[in-house]
């Protein structure tokens, strides 16, 4: 009886009326009326996944024109290392009141000369609201001789190196701190301190 059903079948026989022999439902070929769908429906993905990538590479174009040009690279985390255990712990405990903030450099920022680095201390100290972007210009020109990144509070730049090489001397000039709202940017005040660019040789 087994030889026999399975003769039976190879043969077609209770198999539904318009269904190819030895051919299952999910083999047969799909309606014509079905097919305009499926191609819809490829487009639709397509589409989609061309629209993701371009969102993917202008989130990654905005990262890199204002995400990393925005924050100094320089800056570390922290308060400036000169500062004694007991400096440090008195700046954690101020409170600065809003709208208020308080500035941090070097007097006296010295070079070996007018290529080399300079050790500057630009602090934005941890009680501050605001980030903080610093440029320090010459009194006598008016040039711009040094602007930094964005610093957020408590963090600090080490050392500074000028925008130009300037000959051996001394240069008064005065450091502007400009502070920026956290969320927009947006300036919201300066403050200035006068500091003294020595250039050894």
């Amino acid at each position: 009886m087994t030889n026999n059903g399975q003769r039976n079948l190879n043969n077609g026989e209770g198999m539904q009326p318009g269904q190819a022999r030895g051919a299952t439902p999910a083999q047969a070929r799909p309606s014509a009326a079905g097919a305009p769908k499926r191609g819809a429906r490829t487009a639709l993905i397509a589409a989609g996944v061309a629209l993701a990538a371009i969102a993917i590479w202008v989130l990654v174009w905005l990262f890199a024109c204002n995400g990393s040009s925005l924050f100094d690279p320089t800056a570390q985390t922290g308060q400036a290392p000169y500062k004694t255990p007991e400096e440090m712990q008195a700046e954690l405990d101020r409170t600065v009141e809003e709208g208020m903030f308080n500035i941090s450099i070097a007097s006296v920022i010295q070079f070996d000369d007018g290529a080399a680095s300079g050790t500057a201390y630009i602090e934005n100290v941890p009680g501050n609201r605001y980030n903080m972007r610093v440029t320090i210009a010459d009194d006598d020109s008016g040039e711009v001789l040094y602007e930094s990144g964005v610093l957020k509070p408590n963090q600090f730049i080490e050392d500074i190196t000028l925008v130009r090489d300037l000959d051996a001397g001394t240069y008064p000039a005065t450091a502007t701190f400009r502070a920026l709202d956290p969320v927009t940017q947006e300036e919201a005040g300066s403050a200035a301190a006068k500091v003294t660019i020595s250039v050894l040789g």
